[in-house]
């Protein structure tokens, strides 16, 4: 209602200012392309974690998205699981080559790592997951698996999706 009102007194008196109103119609469209742009960035960087992963002596500090879309359950253990991109996890083992990814032959790289069945928005999948050694979201120390995406995303600026399962300790 507020951006109603807004709308409506800053641009109430712009008919008699613009004397095109094709030119008023196209202003008041770019007002609001813009103002959902930034209503829509605002809520995504409510939703980014810094967030460190530890494994095996190392440490990551990595940039989560929490998403209401995942969240998948590793069936054996009954931790949550949150996925970190293919890149990401070839920073943390740089000795695990693509041929290993590829040949879903990882479980003898990590120890107890193992692959479940999870269903993606491209459908079914088997997906490597592994537990690391610590994972702590804005200092906040979680109990989650890591599972492995062969996707980046970079592109999105986040390098993890985090289990919504972990929002209620955030």
């Amino acid at each position: 209602m507020a951006a109603i009102l807004t709308f409506a007194f800053a641009f109430g008196s712009a008919m008699y200012a613009f004397n095109n109103k094709y030119i008023l119609v196209v202003a008041v469209l770019l007002f609001y392309i813009i103002m959902q742009k930034l209503l829509n960035w605002h809520r995504r960087q409510k939703l980014l974690h810094q967030t460190l992963i530890q494994h095996s002596g190392k440490s990551f500090c990595v940039k989560a998205l929490l998403d209401s879309g995942n969240a998948l359950i590793d069936p054996d253990s009954k931790k949550p699981v949150s996925i970190i991109s293919l890149p990401m996890f070839l920073q943390m083992f740089p000795e695990i080559t693509a041929d290993k990814i590829m040949l879903h032959e990882l479980e003898n790289c990590i120890r107890g790592g193992h692959y479940i069945n999870c269903q993606t928005v491209g459908g079914k999948s088997r997906l490597f997951v592994f537990a690391p050694d610590k994972i702590q979201i804005n200092g906040v120390t979680v109990q989650s698996l890591l599972g492995v995406s062969t996707q980046n995303f970079s592109n999105q600026k986040y390098d993890a999706i985090l289990n919504i399962k972990l929002g209620g300790v955030l």
